[in-house]
């Protein structure tokens, strides 16, 4: 699973987190998008199999609120769906 992780981040674009973020009615700015992406492409180990609330922490001071929330609401989501 993780190799196949792997290769998806080396392969997405903002343009690919912004469709997925606006059909989840997570609208980020320019701002925010090259924050994301950013975020993804450098620490997705992280977010896949350790604890990212300090990266959490970190973004609560870049990203609009809301749109955190529902970010870490996705979040939550598939990583229950990663864990079974």
């Amino acid at each position: 699973m993780e190799n196949i992780i792997k290769e998806y981040i080396n392969n997405i674009d903002e343009s690919t987190i912004d469709k997925y973020a606006k059909k989840n009615d997570i609208f980020l700015n320019n701002k925010e998008l090259k924050i994301i992406y950013l975020y993804i492409k450098n620490y997705w180990e992280i977010f896949y199999k350790g604890n990212p609330e300090d990266l959490f922490k970190e973004l609560e001071e870049q990203i609009d609120k809301d749109n955190l929330n529902k970010i870490k609401e996705l979040y939550k989501k598939y990583k229950r769906k990663i864990n079974y």
